[in-house]
Parts: structure tokens; C-alpha cells; sequence
């Protein structure tokens, strides 16, 4: 019951939160100039009546609050409105791209978080050794070096020199997309029963994911390393040594359920910045994401999309911290009570 009370709170603040945010968004939005001017293509400017039947239709010729709540209610039938460069309504360019990037973001926080948090358990093992000196460096390297670079480097090594990995885009021109399911073309593909175009896909994924995970790793290594340092000295750990208890036991049974909770948080971040799209990455790979759509968004001035990606942007971050609260409560009771 308590923990039921608790995921209803989170779910409240969440509620909030999104309220909030989609109210900033709005402000944002009438400050940065007339709606109808962004909106609208110059032809279309011109002619007077599509300028009152879009102000008609979105109601900007009335008063600022009856806009607001026009707004609000748009959004809850999940009306983004329509975007310029493509003509299409901004949810439908969303669920085209918003897969992709889900794809990416699954594989490339899956690869950070069972490397960085193996580099932190095995370096806060052999502290100070060589081995945590290499596990160490690899872990700043990882969050000191710019994604661009690095994926350029990437595609230069394995592409490019040794051709063991495809290049740009989600599929070789050999295979054509799988029927849309979820829009996970790895997933897609091996329900069409095809495991040549799964494999091909999952090949694709590999060079951009290790790319965007190396940030995210290093973040988890370090701060694994330092939590389970921390927990190693408690008296627990102190009175388990005590009576014998050592090695692998210790520090799987004992010692790592309370150091990996702050590094959920972690995990969490590094999730909703994959979610947000990685503009650099996704437009050197061609990776038709979330990033890649906002950045050609911007460049043609496509203010519902910019608007549309921004909410979206905003959503996986509090979806994600929302989540992070609850299995935080489910971890430790005690944060059900604050």
C-alpha cells in the first residue's frame, strides 16, 4: 500500500510538472513573435483569408488566456500542429523519427551501463592497481571526448580502413525497411522472420551506439567506482569482513545493492539525453532520429516541430526521473517516505 501511495505521488508530480512545462513552452513561444507569421509560409502570408482561417482555427484572433487554453487543449488530443518544411502534422513526423532514436538510445545506454558499471565494480576492486589506473583513464577519455570527433574517427577506422562495420544510415541499400511494427528495425525485422536484415541492422547500431555510450560510460564507471569505495568502508562491510566474508560475495551480495542507487541516476541522465536526440552524431551516421529532425527543423525555421520536439524532449526527461523515483523507493524503502 505504502509503495502504491508513492507511485501516485510521483505520478501527481509528474502531472505537474508536464503542466508546467507545456505552459512555458507556450510563453516561449508568443514571445518569440506572432504565431501566425512563424507558422505560415510567405504565400500563404499573403493571402488574407488563410491568415484569419489558421487564426480562426487555432484561435489566436481572441484574447491570450482563451489562446492558452486553446493550446492546452490541443495538446491533450495530441494536436502539435502542422509542420512547415514537410506539411505533415508535427506527432506524425515525430512517430516516424521518435523509433530510431529509441533504437539508438536503448542499445547505446545498454552498452554504457554493462561496461561502465563492470569498469567501476573491477576498478574499485583493484584500487589503485594498473588495471584501475587503465579503467580510470578510459573513463575520462570517455567523458573528455567530443562525439563528433569520436564518430568521425569511428567511421574512418572501422568503415572506412578495416571495413568491419557498415557505415551511414539503418540498413545496407541492399536490404529494404521492415514492415513498420514498432519501428525498431532490429525488432521489425526479426518478426518479418528475416534474420540477415535483424543482423544488418544490429551492425548499424553498433558504431553509433558505442559512439554516444562513451560519455554516458564514463560517468557510470566513475561514479560506481566512487560509490562502492565509499560503501567498501561502512561498518557493515567492516563487521561482513568480520566473519569471513570476502571477494566476489562481499561486494556482489553486500556491497553494490546500495552502491549502484546513485548511479541510477546516472543511468537515467544519460537515457534522457539519448532520448533528446544527438544532433552530431545522428546527422554523421544519418541516422533519421529525433536529433536529426530537430537540427533540420531549426535550419528551416519549422517552429510547431521545434516546439513539438522540445515538449517531447521534455517528456523523457521527467518520464525517465519519474521512473528513477520509483525503483529508487523500490530499492530502498526508506525514500518512500519523503
Amino acid at each position: 500500500m505504502e509503495q502504491l501511495k508513492f507511485i501516485a505521488r510521483r505520478l501527481v508530480y509528474l502531472a505537474l510538472m508536464l503542466f508546467g512545462v507545456a505552459t512555458i513552452v507556450f510563453l516561449l513561444s508568443r514571445l518569440a513573435g506572432d504565431p501566425v507569421t512563424a507558422n505560415l509560409s510567405q504565400r500563404a502570408l499573403s493571402d488574407p483569408a488563410v491568415v484569419e482561417a489558421y487564426r480562426a482555427r487555432y484561435g489566436l484572433d481572441k484574447p491570450m488566456l482563451t489562446q492558452y487554453l486553446y493550446y492546452i487543449r490541443n495538446l491533450l488530443q495530441l494536436d502539435l500542429g502542422t509542420s512547415i518544411r514537410t506539411n505533415n502534422p508535427v506527432l506524425q513526423e515525430l512517430g516516424r523519427c521518435y523509433p530510431a532514436t529509441i533504437e539508438l538510445a536503448l542499445f547505446s545506454i545498454l552498452i554504457a551501463s554493462v561496461f561502465g558499471i563492470l569498469f567501476g565494480i573491477v576498478s574499485a576492486v583493484r584500487r589503485n592497481s594498473a588495471l584501475d589506473q587503465t579503467v580510470r583513464a578510459i573513463s575520462v577519455t570517455g567523458v573528455s571526448i567530443p562525439s563528433f570527433w569520436f564518430a568521425l574517427l569511428m567511421l574512418f577506422v572501422f568503415y572506412y580502413k578495416l571495413r568491419l562495420l557498415p557505415g551511414p544510415g539503418r540498413l545496407s541499400n541492399a536490404f529494404s525497411a521492415p514492415a513498420h511494427v514498432t519501428g525498431l528495425y532490429v525488432l521489425d525485422s526479426l518478426l518479418e522472420g528475416d534474420g540477415a536484415k535483424a543482423a544488418d541492422a544490429l551492425r548499424h547500431l553498433i558504431l553509433p551506439s558505442f559512439v554516444l555510450a562513451a560519455f554516458t560510460m564514463g560517468l557510470i564507471t566513475r561514479t560506481t567506482r566512487s560509490n562502492l569505495l565509499d560503501v567498501m568502508s561502512t561498518d557493515y562491510i567492516r563487521t561482513a569482513r568480520s566473519k569471513g566474508l570476502t571477494g566476489h560475495a562481499l561486494v556482489i551480495r553486500h556491497a553494490l545493492g546500495n552502491a549502484l542507487i546513485p548511479v541510477l541516476t546516472v543511468i537515467g541522465l544519460g537515457l534522457g539525453n539519448l532520448l533528446g536526440g544527438m544532433v552530431l552524431v545522428e546527422t554523421i551516421f544519418n541516422w533519421p532520429g529525433v536529433g536529426q529532425f530537430a537540427y533540420q527543423s531549426v535550419m528551416s525555421v519549422d517552429f510547431p516541430s521545434v516546439i513539438g520536439v522540445s515538449l517531447l524532449i521534455a517528456l523523457n526527461y521527467m518520464v525517465i526521473n519519474t521512473v528513477v523515483d520509483i525503483l529508487y523507493g523500490a530499492i530502498d524503502p526508506r525514500v518512500r517516505c519523503r
